[in-house]
């Protein structure tokens, strides 16, 4: 049975604290939801999805996909060796595109249990194993859980940064790769100037530049329009662990 949606309204230009939207039913009246308040948006089947891939245009989750099929081709690495670590999953889109690429393991992680129920009511079977926790400041039982999965790629795909997943949680991902592992990341270029808060400029920074990731390909795409319909620019960064 397919769920209808409720109507929406973008609001914009975004607010101090983000952006909005505003939802309505027939005959009720406007319920005014933060676009990041992802309990409420996940809590309706496709609603999330209809918000920011079709009103939005949002791009993240098949630009970092398509760039991790062309990573694996450069590298001469069949999809089917690949265990994916997907960090920040969400609903599961972005898993749903790596196994179009062919990979069939990929490990989801995220720090909210709504993003989870969502993924497994909405997508069930994309994930061998679907994690939730924050690996900024990951319990040991978290590690020996994802550690047991052996990831050998990591994708992040607007996920990182902001009210999402920070450079700790990011270094304690990579620190799960073997060497040789392909990572695959799209980044909010405001994280990404000086000064930023979450410092995800001086983290890939440095780790690029002391060798420990070896860059193959950096981009800037537009990941998708604000609810005022100004475009959000994005980095993609491709590189292999070292």
């Amino acid at each position: 049975m397919t769920t209808r949606l409720p109507a929406v309204r973008l609001i914009g230009p975004p607010e101090d604290d983000g952006e909005y939207i505003a939802l309505s039913d027939a005959g009720a009246d406007e319920e005014i939801v933060h676009l990041h308040d992802y309990e409420r948006l996940y809590r309706v089947p496709g609603l999330y999805e209809h918000v920011v891939q079709d009103l939005l245009g949002c791009r993240s989750p098949q630009v970092a996909a398509d760039a991790l099929a062309d990573a694996l081709t450069a590298l001469g690495r069949a999809p089917s060796e690949v265990v994916l670590l997907d960090l920040g999953a969400g609903t599961g889109l972005v898993g749903e595109l790596a196994r179009r690429i062919g990979i069939s393991r990929i490990v989801g992680i995220d720090a909210l249990a709504a993003a989870r129920a969502a993924c497994l009511r909405d997508r069930p079977g994309v994930y061998c194993d679907y994690v939730i926790g924050d690996l900024a400041a990951p319990p040991p039982e978290l590690l020996t859980t994802l550690e047991r999965h052996g990831p050998n790629a990591l994708i992040s795909a607007g996920a990182l940064g902001g009210t999402h997943a920070s450079s700790a949680a990011l270094v304690n991902a990579l620190g799960l790769l073997p060497a040789g592992g392909p990572v695959v990341l799209t980044i909010d270029e405001r994280w990404m100037q000086n000064g930023a808060p979450g410092g995800f400029r001086t983290l890939l920074a440095s780790l690029l530049d002391s060798g420990q990731l070896r860059l193959m390909r950096r981009s800037r795409f537009r990941h998708r329009l604000s609810t005022s319909g100004t475009p959000i620019q994005y980095e993609l960064i491709v590189a292999l662990l070292v």
